[in-house]
């Protein structure tokens, strides 16, 4: 059995950088995830005059409070990373400072005014010509006490709770559907007084943050690509100290439905999540129907859980997944093309997809579209059928896993 820890999950490290930024001190991070797009929180934080030493196994951050952030010299760069764009704007809203955040070609394709929009309606002074980068962001003081995200997106309610904490007064934040809930966790561990009530948080005005000491759970998602790998192959994979997260487990809830063989062991817990081993198994699988409802908590595993029900009896389909067109490519467009590259079926629809398998996989060369969950899922699509399947990007892998292929070759596999 192929053994391994994972590095740390996005989600939970840029929101660490963040915090440990604006707390008071010295904060110590184990197990953060330095990757394309973690490097670029780090580095906004480092232009706004915060200190940040990388060593081997830990990150410290010197935090300088809540209003410590200096005003940068220049724009600031969010590379490809949409969750520190979107982050950031939340949080300048609350600085004494003008700033502008930028990104790059391929962000700057990225919708920012479902951030931006309700930001404004609550009196944040938030501005852009194009409804994307760049974002100019003016000191301002919020004028209004809840406010409905309107879009199922997590990084725009975890926007709106950073700009709500310099609020005067608290803050309703309401979600039309339940997003992933990393925000609220760390916010509760870090003991500001959160309240949550079914679709709604309500954020407190914060004074203080303190500084902390803690390990980042192993990132679920990237763990997806090496489940995928122990259900279709002979390899059994024990993953651990993975997040175990109610609002991120769609993908492995979906592929129990499906009857695969994974079980999860909770050890511990840290920022407030839960954590855990996963144990994966080769299992024979039958397709399943997603609807709508359950779209939020597997979104970003749609690319590899597309590839695994291509090996799946019968058919598998999935609907309510607009979003898709609208992250790091139009994935929906990304996953489609995937197959036709690789001689499989697929049928789309505007918001979902039909797959009836077991199909045949073949080689290929896959166009990413420069989408890191593109060219991973390209690459266990390779492992699976034994067949040469080339991606046509792989350094966009860096953006959220630069150690997969080490894993890969440290549980076995050898055919990279």
């Amino acid at each position: 059995m192929g053994e391994l820890t994972l590095p740390g999950d996005k989600s939970i490290s840029h929101r660490a950088i963040i915090f440990a930024s604006i707390a008071n001190g010295k904060s110590i991070i184990r197990n953060l995830l330095i990757s394309g797009d973690t490097n670029a929180t780090i580095e906004a934080f480092r232009s706004m005059g915060i200190e940040i030493e990388i060593n081997n196994k830990e990150v410290v951050i010197y935090g300088k409070g809540l209003k410590g952030l200096s005003k940068p010299k220049e724009s600031i760069d969010c590379a490809n990373s949409g969750t520190t764009a979107r982050l950031l704007i939340g949080l300048l809203t609350g600085q004494g400072f003008d700033s502008t955040v930028v990104g790059s070609q391929q962000l700057n394709k990225r919708p920012m005014d479902r951030v931006s929009n309700p930001l404004k309606e609550i009196g944040c002074n938030v501005e852009s010509s194009s409804e994307r980068l760049p974002v100019f962001i003016k000191p301002s003081r919020i004028n209004k006490f809840v406010i409905n995200t309107n879009v199922a997106s997590a990084q725009v309610k975890s926007s709106l709770m950073l700009a709500s904490m310099y609020s005067e007064q608290p803050v309703v934040v309401v979600e039309n559907k339940a997003t992933r809930d990393h925000t609220e966790k760390i916010m509760s561990y870090l003991d500001i007084d959160l309240v949550r009530m079914g679709d709604t948080v309500s954020v407190p005005p914060v004074h203080n943050i303190p500084n902390f000491s803690e390990t980042v759970p192993a990132d679920i998602s990237s763990a997806a690509f090496l489940v995928a790998l122990g259900l279709l192959t002979d390899s059994s994979i024990n993953l651990k100290n993975v997040l175990i997260n109610e609002s991120r487990m769609g993908f492995v809830k979906a592929l129990v439905q499906m009857g695969a063989e994974i079980n999860i062991d909770i050890t511990s817990t840290h920022f407030g999540e839960q954590v855990g081993d996963l144990k994966i198994s080769k299992s024979s699988l039958i397709g399943l129907e997603l609807g709508e409802d359950n779209i939020p908590s597997i979104i970003d595993e749609l690319p590899i859980f597309a590839l695994v029900a291509s090996q799946a009896e019968g058919e598998t389909s999935v609907k309510g997944v607009g979003e898709l067109r609208v992250k790091e490519s139009d994935r929906l467009e990304a996953i489609s093309q995937l197959f036709t590259e690789l001689g499989m079926s697929i049928e789309i629809y505007e918001d979902g997809f039909k797959i009836i398998g077991p199909q045949e996989i073949k080689s290929g060369i896959v166009k990413t579209y420069g989408d890191h969950r593109i060219a991973m899922t390209a690459i266990i699509a390779a492992i699976v059928a034994n067949k040469e399947i080339k991606p046509d990007n792989i350094s966009c892998i860096e953006d959220s896993y630069p150690s997969f292929f080490n894993d890969l070759q440290s549980i076995g596999v050898d055919s990279l």
